[in-house]
């Protein structure tokens, strides 16, 4: 720990200041995470758009940035600016506006480090954790916020889509240009993207978690856009509820995996088929293990196709088929 210099108080007096751990350990951890946030430079419809991005991962001579979604960008092309200033020019790989996020690829002539990915599944209600932006062009500071995990497991849908997102809310401010940047809990791991403000205008920060982050750098690199069947209904995993939820939805204390139905769009197909408290145990024969299984088995599946679910109804088990959207 090292001690930051003395100060002068009004009537002259020298001071030290003192230092806390938990200050000490967050300026090393922006300090050490700076050089894998950028600056992400477009163009829409002749104006001038500036975001964060995170360098997400390394492929032959390819490096990826995730950034806010950038579909609306013009021939003018799109530039990342390293926090050393250093531009490089960007294609877009692909965009996502349910999830609000993109995919760059650039190639810088110089060494870049890739940012350390989290697991978003182990968070916690009441951790830890900040919110990064870019190095800004002009003024060249760069800003961060810090706060309290609130909602570690929220589902955000857009107005144009079925498809439930897996995000995170952070009790910390987010500014426009922090948008794109992460969200990192005390190790300096990224366990999602800020996508924005939370509905209803109040102050937290919403992020696209890592694990649906890391679905999507899958899918970008096959296709301009992720493709995905949505089922149409929120779900929570077995594993990560507390015995007296258990109890109160009466569910055995020993069942370990499936995810429970929690909410049912009415408009969806799934509203046929299933109902809220299901536990859906199997798709297509596959074992649903936890909520990020699910995930993974629907960007698996397409819009139309049919999923074959093993349902457990109280005490009943069966099967149905739902038609994914």
């Amino acid at each position: 720990m090292f001690d930051r210099p003395a100060s002068r108080e009004n009537n002259g007096n020298i001071t030290e200041n003192v230092v806390v751990d938990y200050s000490n350990d967050l300026s090393e951890m922006a300090e050490n995470i700076r050089s894998s946030i950028v600056t992400v430079e477009t163009r829409v419809s002749g104006l001038r758009h500036v975001s964060s991005g995170v360098v997400f991962a390394k492929e032959d001579n390819n490096v990826y940035v995730f950034t806010s979604e950038q579909s609306g960008f013009d021939e003018s092309g799109i530039q990342v600016y390293f926090d050393s200033s250093a531009a490089v020019e960007a294609q877009l790989v692909g965009s996502d506006p349910e999830s609000a996020v993109s995919l760059l690829k650039i190639n810088p002539p110089f060494e870049v480090s890739v940012i350390r990915s989290g697991n978003s599944a182990l968070l916690r209600q009441g951790e830890y954790a900040a919110a990064m932006g870019g190095r800004s062009i002009i003024s060249q500071s760069a800003p961060m916020s810090y706060g309290i995990i609130s909602r570690p497991a929220q589902k955000r849908i857009t107005s144009s889509s079925s498809w439930f997102s897996s995000t995170i809310d952070i009790d910390a401010n987010v500014t426009s240009d922090m948008v794109g940047g992460p969200v990192l809990n005390i190790g300096g791991e990224l366990i999602g993207i800020l996508v924005g403000r939370t509905f209803g205008g109040d102050r937290m920060g919403s992020a696209l978690s890592i694990n649906e982050m890391k679905l999507l750098f899958e899918e970008f690199k096959t296709g301009e856009k992720a493709v995905r069947g949505s089922l149409g209904c929120t779900y929570r995993s077995i594993t990560a509820m507390r015995a007296y939820e258990k109890s109160e939805r009466n569910i055995r204390l020993n069942q370990t995996s499936g995810v429970l139905v929690t909410y049912i769009a009415e408009d969806s197909a799934a509203a046929e088929v299933l109902k809220e408290g299901d536990i859906l145990l199997s798709m297509d024969g596959v074992e649903i293990a936890d909520e990020n299984a699910m995930m993974q088995l629907l960007y698996d599946r397409a819009p139309g196709d049919e999923a074959v679910f093993s349902i457990l109804r109280g005490t009943e088990t069966m099967e149905a088929g739902v038609i994914l959207e």
